[in-house]
C-alpha cells in the first residue's frame, strides 16, 4: 500500500507541475476513475492513518481524505445529474416540437389570408380586367391611359387600334384577341423578309395606333447572331413608324425559346431578348414585351407547351401567350 502509494504521489506531483492543471476547474482536476474502484474510499484496508504531516507537525488525517482530493468516483449525485441533463435536453425538444408546430399553424393561417386574398382580387379582375405586371404603373384619365413600364411612360386614349405582325407562332390568335384591327400573321417569315413585303401595310394607318411585333424564331434557326437579328428589329420598326405624324407605338416581342433549340440557340435566344429590351428602351414610342419567359421554369423550357415536333406552341401553349398579350392590350390602351 506504501509504496502504490508513494507513486501515486509522485505521478501527482508531475501533474500539478504542468500549469495546465491550475487552469482546470477543481471538478475537472480530478480523475475519474470507474465505480468498481470506490470501496477504496471507506474500505479499512485502503485506509492509512497520518498522525505527522511532511513538516513533522502532529495531524489527524487518513488517506481517504487524499483519495477524494485527487480520484472522483461516478456517484448517484452524477446519475442524478445526467438524469437531469437527459430531462432537460427532452424539456428542449418538446419546446423546440411547440415552436415548430406554432411556426407551421401561422404559416398555414398567412397561407389561407393569402388565398382569401387572391380569391377576393380575382372576383374584382372580373369587373374591373385583370391585374397590371409587376413594375408597370397604369393611371387612368377620362379618355387617356397612362401606362409606366421600364422607365418609360406612354399616354395613349383608350381603345386605340392594334395591329399584329407574327410568324405562323400566333396562328389564331384572331379568335382569341377579337378586338384586333388587324392580324398580319405571316408562316416562315424572317424579319428581313417583313421588312421588305409586309411593312410597307402600316403605311395606310391613320392616326395613333400600336403594332405588335412577333417574329425573329426563324431568324434565330437560321443562324442569324444576337447583333443581326437586333440591328433587322430596328430596321422594321423605323419602317413601321416612318411617316406618321401621330404616334405609332411598337410593342416588341421576346423570342420564344423552343425544344429543338440547342446550346448555341438557347444563347442566342437569351442574348437577343436582352437587346431586345435595351433597344426599345432608347427608341421612342416601343416598348419591350418579354413573353419568353412565360416558356421557362427555373430556366428549363416547358414541354406541356409545345406539340411534338418541339416547333410549335399548342392550344395551352398559345393561350399562355394570347392571355399575356390580351392583359397587356387592357392595362395598355384598355382594349378588353
Amino acid at each position: 500500500m506504501s509504496s502504490n502509494k508513494k507513486g501515486g504521489d509522485e505521478r501527482f506531483l508531475r501533474v500539478q507541475k504542468d500549469p495546465r492543471f491550475w487552469e482546470m476547474p477543481e471538478r475537472e482536476r480530478k480523475i475519474k476513475i470507474d465505480k468498481r474502484f470506490q470501496s477504496m474510499f471507506h474500505d479499512k484496508r485502503f485506509t492509512e492513518k497520518y498522525t505527522v504531516n511532511k513538516r513533522g507537525r502532529p495531524i489527524n488525517q487518513t488517506s481517504t481524505e487524499d483519495l477524494k482530493r485527487f480520484y472522483n468516483v461516478s456517484s448517484s449525485e452524477d446519475e442524478d445529474d445526467d438524469e437531469e441533463g437527459v430531462k432537460s435536453k427532452k424539456k428542449k425538444e418538446v419546446k423546440e416540437e411547440l415552436v415548430k408546430v406554432e411556426i407551421e399553424v401561422k404559416v398555414e393561417i398567412e397561407v389561407k389570408v393569402k388565398v382569401e386574398k387572391e380569391v377576393k382580387e380575382s372576383k374584382d379582375v372580373k369587373a374591373e380586367g385583370p391585374p397590371p405586371e409587376r413594375g408597370v404603373r397604369v393611371i387612368e384619365e377620362d379618355e387617356l391611359v397612362r401606362y409606366t413600364a421600364a422607365e418609360k411612360t406612354f399616354t395613349v386614349r383608350k381603345g386605340l387600334p392594334v395591329y399584329l405582325l407574327t410568324a405562323s407562332i400566333c396562328q389564331g390568335v384572331e379568335e382569341q384577341i377579337p378586338h384586333l384591327t388587324a392580324a398580319y400573321v405571316h408562316p416562315d417569315t424572317f424579319l428581313a423578309r417583313s421588312l421588305e413585303q409586309h411593312a410597307w401595310k402600316f403605311d395606310r394607318v391613320t392616326g395613333e395606333a400600336l403594332v405588335v411585333v412577333h417574329i425573329g424564331t426563324d431568324d434565330v434557326a437560321s443562324g442569324l447572331s444576337p447583333a443581326a437579328i437586333v440591328g433587322q428589329m430596328e430596321a422594321l420598326i423605323d419602317r413601321i413608324q416612318h411617316g406618321h405624324a401621330e404616334p405609332l407605338y411598337v410593342a416588341v416581342c421576346s423570342i420564344l425559346p423552343r425544344l429543338v433549340d440547342n446550346q448555341r440557340t438557347m444563347g442566342t435566344v437569351r442574348d437577343t431578348n436582352r437587346r431586345f429590351h435595351e433597344l426599345c428602351r432608347r427608341k421612342k414610342d416601343t416598348i419591350h414585351l418579354p413573353t419568353g419567359k412565360l416558356f421557362l421554369h427555373h430556366r428549363q423550357i416547358i414541354q406541356n407547351y409545345f406539340t411534338g415536333d418541339g416547333v410549335h406552341l399548342n392550344v395551352e401553349g398559345k393561350k399562355v401567350l394570347f392571355n399575356y398579350l390580351k392583359t397587356f392590350l387592357w392595362h395598355f390602351c384598355k382594349h378588353s
